[in-house]
């Protein structure tokens, strides 16, 4: 698992961290678990960058599986076999510099 980001002062693009097919991916068992579990509370009250924030069981997981969704549609590069595949070619696609960070 490796979250890839441009390193490129004032960028900031980045992307979920490689997938595998037996390890991390948005439908690894504990996350598809944890997202039932959620579906069926109540309140769901969460403390964030938007301050305190409750909502029901169905909008939390609603939420969720909408950023994964979008994680999946902008996921550039997929696996740790094709970062190094294309490390050297591949450009940031905001800003088009080779300056790549994996944490």
């Amino acid at each position: 698992m490796a979250f890839l980001h441009c390193d490129s002062i004032g960028c900031g693009w980045s992307q979920d961290d490689f997938w595998s097919p037996d390890g991390y991916n948005p439908f690894r068992q504990d996350i598809i678990d944890w997202l039932k579990a959620c579906l069926f509370k109540d309140i769901i009250e969460l403390d964030g960058e938007e301050g305190h924030q409750r909502f029901t069981g169905t909008e939390f997981v609603a939420r969720e599986i909408e950023k994964m969704a979008k994680s999946i549609r902008h996921m550039n590069i997929k696996t740790d076999d094709d970062w190094n595949k294309m490390k050297s070619e591949w450009a940031c696609p905001r800003c088009g510099q080779k300056n790549w960070d994996i944490d």
